[in-house]
């Protein structure tokens, strides 16, 4: 009978299997039991059936029990990669007919495996490009955990992807850890749009051009919270009720009655950052090194920035409780978004 010596190398077949590895459910010690099986098979043949015995793969294997490759022929048989002939004793041979011409065969069919080859191919293809795609969000992942740090920014989201790193991990779970964290990305972003938590460039005369436009109404500094309407490090000056409504369109839509005092502010805001994905302990802590109010406006404000901003809950995060937090000043983020409301309307 005619041979066919078409069919892909033995070495081919199997790297390409072992990038198909994650598609066909297959572990390297199996893989290597089909290595075996294939080694069994003639350069020139009329068939793929390998009729070797279980002693003389486990020889090939380095000494695995029989049992062991019992296991690996039953998975690699589930993976559509080979069939098995069994004969009516369990020997492995091959019986002729002289007179017609037709055979029997007895042993492991690996004609499956070569009649799917192209598929594999494109399983290959398929998990080579995935698994390149996880090896990219883990070294983004590692790249933000350095960043938050580095800004200062610590908690259980930054622990949590430092614990999670230590395990194999699917592109949906890494991308759901980097969208708890400030990316690369995200931070050159922030530094290019003006709102950069390295440097605020927002002066006192910000506020001061504006208060007039909006005097006529009730001061947000209330003589009942004088004492902790400004931050220590507060470049400018408070803004109006009437002010931050104008300027922070964003926080304002949802507002059941307009705000008439700092309290009705803040308590705004605390019912928009839980809608903003910022947790309460987060929350709190912010109002504890800021001030009730100055995080309340600073809620107000990112909510009108949110479109420059890709994760909120992490640059609230650390804005205001990051080592740069000391250079940020809530009532500079405010003073900025009314003279932009000032110019559109000019």
């Amino acid at each position: 009978m005619p041979t066919d010596n078409s069919r892909p190398d033995r070495f081919v077949l199997i790297e390409t299997i072992r990038k198909a590895s994650t598609a066909l459910g297959l572990k390297a010690p199996v893989i290597g039991t089909l290595d075996a099986l294939l080694s069994c098979l003639p350069p020139k043949r009329n068939h793929d059936f390998v009729f070797a015995s279980n002693a003389t793969l486990a020889f090939k294997r380095n000494g695995i029990s029989d049992r062991t490759i019992r296991r690996h022929i039953a998975q690699l048989a589930e993976a559509g990669l080979l069939t098995r002939s069994d004969s009516p004793n369990r020997k492995r041979f091959t019986k002729n007919d002289m007179s017609t011409g037709k055979v029997l065969r007895f042993g492991f069919d690996l004609t499956p495996l070569f009649e799917s080859f192209e598929d594999i191919c494109a399983m290959a293809d398929t998990c080579t490009k995935q698994a390149s795609h996880i090896a990219y969000l883990r070294t983004k992942l590692r790249c933000a955990i350095v960043l938050s740090q580095n800004l200062g920014v610590s908690g259980a989201d930054v622990e949590n992807a430092q614990r999670a790193l230590r395990r194999k991990l699917t592109a949906s779970t890494l991308q759901s850890l980097l969208d708890t964290l400030i990316t690369v990305e995200e931070h050159k972003a922030t530094e290019a749009s003006g709102i950069t938590l390295e440097t605020n460039k927002m002066t006192v005369t910000d506020g001061q051009n504006d208060r007039h436009h909006h005097s006529s109404k009730k001061e947000l500094l209330d003589s009942d919270i004088a004492d902790k309407a400004k931050p220590r490090h507060s470049r400018s000056q408070p803004v109006t009720i009437g002010a931050l409504v104008d300027a922070c369109e964003e926080a304002a839509t949802y507002l059941q009655h307009p705000p008439e005092r700092a309290s009705d502010v803040i308590s705004h805001a605390r019912s928009l950052a839980p809608m903003m994905g910022i947790d309460s302990t987060t929350y709190r802590a912010a109002e504890n090194r800021l001030g009730e109010l100055e995080t309340a406006i600073t809620i107000w404000g990112i909510l009108q920035l949110h479109k420059k901003i890709r994760q909120i809950g992490a640059y609230f995060r650390a804005i205001t409780l990051g080592e740069r937090s000391a250079s940020f000043d809530p009532w500079a983020m405010i003073n900025r978004l009314i003279r932009q409301k000032a110019l559109k309307i000019c």
